[in-house]
């Protein structure tokens, strides 16, 4: 069944719309796993129906102004991020939370920027032989490994003060001082 464009975008906003409902509906509910299946049903379902199009969805200059519009919107938000996990841990003396907020968005950047340029790559089409590639995927892979140890260890609360009874007690060897807020 082929459909025109003007079909396919009235299809597109009514599945956007009902998704939606469906969305918020299960929210409310307190139930995550039937947004997370309805984004996937939802885009195969769009995906299908855009290859029975007839006509031209985007052309030449909207993929280029799109990826112009990707990379200035990447290094934005890692500019702003940076920005903001600094301030973060200069508030780490009051909170240990701020300094897991800060840690959480410093590795979320990274793995931002790091799957940027994973699929960067692929689209310049570099060949897997190369042996840049092969250097860059296990430099890749050693960073992950540091992400997932550092994750690990930021978010083990092992080390931390914990509020029991009214008063601050260290739990391991917390790097923060005694928290200046009041302990309820």
């Amino acid at each position: 069944m082929e459909l025109t464009l003007k079909q396919y975008n009235i299809i597109r906003i009514i599945t956007v719309i009902l998704l939606s409902v469906m969305f918020s509906q299960a929210i409310i509910f307190r139930n995550f796993w039937i947004p997370m299946i309805l984004l996937v049903v939802g885009s195969l379902f769009l995906m299908l129906l855009r290859k029975n199009v007839k006509g031209v969805l985007v052309d030449e200059r909207d993929y280029a102004t799109g990826g112009k519009a990707a990379l200035l919107a990447m290094q934005i938000w890692s500019f702003i991020a940076v920005v903001i996990m600094f301030a973060l841990l200069t508030l780490s003396d009051k909170s240990p939370v701020y300094q897991a907020v800060a840690m959480t968005l410093s590795f979320s950047v990274c793995a931002f920027m790091l799957l940027y340029s994973v699929i960067y790559r692929y689209y310049n089409r570099i060949s897997i032989l190369d042996k840049r590639l092969i250097l860059a995927a296990f430099v890749l892979a050693i960073f992950i490994a540091i992400f997932v140890v550092g994750a690990l260890r930021s978010f083990s609360g092992e080390d931390n003060w914990i509020c029991q009874n009214g008063q601050w007690v260290s739990h391991g060897h917390p790097d923060s001082s005694v928290p200046t807020q009041e302990c309820k």
